[in-house]
C-alpha cells in the first residue's frame, strides 16, 4: 500500500540500476543540481555520437563518468584528443577531477579450454558486429561453426611457442586489454605498438584440478596443466573493468546475452564490477588449488592456510532459524552427497550426518548409528542392516525421535519399513535399493542421502574465533586399538575385547567428557559434555536404566583419564566388567588399585579423543 511501480518494468520483468551512484546526507540537492547540468551538457555536447546511457559515479574527491555509445570514435576523436578535451571541460564546469569512460563492446578476444557453449555465443557476438580474436582449439571450434576469427598471431605477428605455453603473452594483446580508454598516452601507446582495443575477453583455465591432481598424474604432467595465459588475461580485464568485460564462466553466458539484448551493448558498470568480481573468485581458487598440491605432502601445519569454496547450495537455516547458513564445496569438485527427497538441509542436519555415516565406517561389519544433537545416541551390529538399526534403537528408545541414522550399507527395503514408522529427520547411507526409496517415499519430509562408500572425512579441520582461526589435523587416529595395554591384575576375555574397541570407536564422537557404555554389538548408554567426568558416568547409568537395558559383563569407555577411581566404583556398582581409558593422570596408580579391588579389567590406550 502506498507503494509506486514502475507498469512497464513490471509488466517486463526489467530491472535496472542507478544512472547515478553516490550518497551524501548534507549536500544532496547540490550534488543532485550538478548531476543534472553535467547530463544535460553531455547530451547536447554529443548529441552526434549515439550516445545510449551516462552513468555518474561520485567518491570524495573524483567523478567518473561513464558513457555508452555506438559510436566511440567520435567521443573519443583523434589519438584520444576529444575525450582528454571533455575531460577537461567537465572538469571545468564542477572544479573536481572527473574521470571520463567510453563504454562499448567492438572487439572479442575468445580463449577457453571448457568450450561449451562458446560458438553460441561467438554466433551471438558475431551477428552483433563485434570481431572475434582466438587462437589454439577455441579457434578451431569457432571456425568449425562457420565463424570468421582472427587469430592471436595475426595481432601479435608470431604463433604460438613453447609447445603453447606462450601464445598470448604479448604486449599487443595485454595492452589491447589494460588500456586506459580515458588516458590518451595509454592509447597512443596502444597505437605505437601495433595493438587492437580488446573489449571483451572470454576466458576460462586448464581444469588442474580434475584433469591433473584428482587424477593423480606425475609431477612433470601436473605442472604443465597449471594455465598462465587464461589468468593473466582475465586478470587484466578485470582489473580495466571500465573499458574491459571479463566473462570465464560458461554458465554466465546466456546472462551477458540477455544483458546485451536488453541494453542493446549498454553494458553497465555494475554489470561489469559483478563480472570482474567473479574473476577474481576464480583466479584466488585457482591459485590456491596449485599453492595445495605443492604443500600436499607436507607434515607440519602449513605457514599459510588456503581455502577457496564455492558455495553449493543454501540450506534452510543456520544452528538457529535466524541464522542464515549454506554448504560450500572446493572449488572444483561436486557434492558427494546426494538428497533424494526431503525438506532442505540445516546446519545441523550436515553436522550430524557427519557423523552419523562416519561412525559406522569404522567398523568392517554391518553398522548403524543413530545421531542426536552432535551425539551418538544408539549403535549397533547386525547380521544384516534391519538386525543393526533395531539394535541401535534399543540403545535409547526416546532419545532417537527426531534423529539422523546412518549405515554402513545399502539400505534395502525391510530395512525402510522399520525407518518409516517413527519420526526421523534424516537417513544417511551408502545407497539405497529402488524399493528402499519407493517406501521412503510415504514420508516425503523425511531427507534420504546416499554419500558414496569414500565417507566424508577431511584430513583438516579449521573453526573460527573471535580475531583468528583454530586449524588441526582431524582425530582419524584408531592405531592404539591395536597395542592396547592391560594395566590391571584381571584380564579382559575375548569378548570383552571386541566390546572395548566397539566402545573406544564409539566414545571419540561423543563430546567430552565422554563416557560409554557397550557390549560386543551394542551401544548401552551414553554420557556427554558434562563439566564432570562422574555426572557423565551417572547420566550413561541412568540412560541404560531407562531404556531396559543390563550393564552386567558391559564395558566403560572414557575419552579421557579418570583423575579419581569414583567414576570406577558407580560404573562397577551398575555392573561393568571391563574399562577402557588412556590412562596418564598422577592418580593412575589408586585408580588401577580400585579396578583390581573390585575385580574389574582395565586398559590403557595412551591416546586421549576429546571431541569439544
Amino acid at each position: 500500500m502506498g507503494q509506486k511501480t514502475n507498469p512497464i518494468g513490471f509488466r517486463l520483468g526489467i530491472n535496472k540500476t542507478w544512472d547515478s551512484n553516490w550518497f551524501d546526507e548534507r549536500r544532496f540537492a547540490d550534488k543532485l543540481e550538478e548531476d543534472l547540468l553535467l547530463r544535460k551538457y553531455l547530451e547536447k555536447r554529443l548529441q552526434d555520437g549515439a550516445v545510449s546511457r551516462i552513468e555518474i559515479e561520485r567518491t570524495l574527491k573524483k567523478i567518473s563518468v561513464n558513457i555508452h555509445t555506438a559510436r566511440p570514435g567520435i567521443v573519443i576523436g583523434r589519438k584520444g584528443a576529444d575525450v582528454e578535451k571533455l575531460r577537461l571541460e567537465l572538469k571545468k564546469i564542477t572544479g573536481k577531477d572527473v574521470q571520463v569512460n567510453i563504454m562499448e563492446i567492438k572487439r572479442a578476444l575468445l580463449s577457453v579450454w571448457n568450450k561449451e557453449g562458446i560458438v553460441e555465443l561467438g554466433k551471438f557476438l558475431t551477428q552483433h558486429g563485434v570481431e572475434l580474436l582466438s587462437t589454439g582449439g577455441t579457434q578451431k571450434v569457432l571456425e568449425a561453426a562457420g565463424l570468421k576469427v582472427t587469430t592471436i598471431g595475426d595481432v601479435t605477428g608470431s604463433g604460438a611457442i613453447m609447445d603453447g605455453r606462450v601464445k598470448t603473452l604479448h604486449p599487443k594483446v595485454f595492452g589491447g586489454i589494460l588500456a586506459d580508454r580515458e588516458n590518451a598516452e595509454h592509447l597512443l601507446d596502444l597505437q605505437d605498438i601495433g595493438g587492437l582495443k580488446i573489449d571483451l575477453v572470454v576466458v576460462n583455465f586448464y581444469p588442474f584440478v580434475q584433469e591433473a591432481v584428482d587424477k593423480n598424474l606425475d609431477f612433470k604432467k601436473t605442472i604443465e596443466f597449471i594455465d598462465i595465459g587464461g589468468p593473466s588475461m582475465v586478470r587484466a580485464a578485470a582489473k580495466n573493468y571500465h573499458s574491459v568485460l571479463p566473462l570465464c564462466d560458461p554458465e554466465k553466458y546466456a546472462e551477458f546475452i540477455d544483458t546485451f539484448n536488453e541494453t542493446n551493448c549498454d553494458i553497465s558498470l555494475e554489470y561489469r564490477q559483478k563480472s570482474a568480481t567473479a574473476v577474481f573468485a576464480m583466479t584466488s581458487a585457482y591459485d590456491s588449488a596449485i599453492y595445495n598440491y605443492f604443500t600436499k605432502d607436507e607434515e607440519v601445519l602449513p605457514e599459510t592456510v588456503s581455502i577457496n569454496l564455492k558455495k553449493s547450495i543454501n540450506l534452510r537455516y543456520g544452528e538457529n532459524p535466524h541464522q542464515d547458513a549454506a554448504f560450500y564445496l572446493p572449488e572444483g569438485k561436486s557434492a558427494t552427497w546426494h538428497q533424494h527427497q526431503g525438506k532442505i538441509l540445516s546446519y545441523n542436519n550436515y553436522a550430524d550426518m557427519e557423523s552419523a555415516f562416519n561412525i559406522p565406517l569404522e567398523f568392517s561389519e554391518t553398522a548403524c548409528a543413530i545421531i542426536k544433537h552432535a551425539n551418538p545416541c544408539g549403535f549397533g551390529l547386525g547380521k544384516n542392516i534391519k538386525e543393526a538399526y533395531l539394535r541401535a534403537v534399543t540403545t535409547d528408545p526416546l532419545s532417537y525421535f527426531g534423529g539422523i541414522v546412518g549405515f554402513n550399507r545399502e539400505v534395502d527395503a525391510d530395512t525402510a519399513l522399520e525407518l518409516v514408522q517413527p519420526f526421523l529427520e534424516c537417513i544417511i547411507a551408502p545407497s539405497f535399493s529402488d524399493t528402499a526409496l519407493e517406501i521412503l517415499k510415504k514420508k516425503k519430509n523425511l531427507r534420504v542421502i546416499s554419500v558414496g562408500k569414500e565417507g566424508l572425512q577431511d584430513h583438516y579441520s579449521i573453526k573460527s574465533i573471535a580475531g583468528g582461526y583454530l586449524y588441526q589435523q582431524k582425530d582419524n587416529q584408531q592405531g592404539e586399538l591395536e597395542k592396547l595395554e592391560t594395566v590391571t591384575h584381571t584380564k579382559p576375555k575375548q569378548s570383552e575385547f571386541q566390546a572395548l574397541q566397539l566402545g573406544w570407536k564409539l566414545v571419540r564422537n561423543v563430546k567430552s567428557n565422554a563416557i560409554v557404555f557397550a557390549n560386543s554389538d551394542q551401544l548401552l548408554g551414553v554420557g556427554a559434555g558434562q563439566m564432570s567426568r562422574i555426572d557423565s558416568v551417572k547420566i550413561a547409568v541412568r540412560k541404560v536404566s531407562e531404556a531396559g537395558l543390563n550393564l552386567k559383563g558391559a564395558i566403560m569407555a572414557s575419552d579421557a583419564f579418570f583423575p579419581f577411581s569414583d567414576s570406577v566404583e558407580i560404573a562397577a556398582e551398575a555392573g561393568i566388567s571391563s574399562i577402557i581409558q588412556p590412562g596418564g593422570s598422577i592418580k593412575d596408580k589408586d585408580v588401577i588399585e580400585k579396578a583390581d579391588e573390585l575385580g574389574i579389567a582395565m586398559v590403557f590406550t595412551g591416546i586421549r579423543h576429546f571431541l569439544h
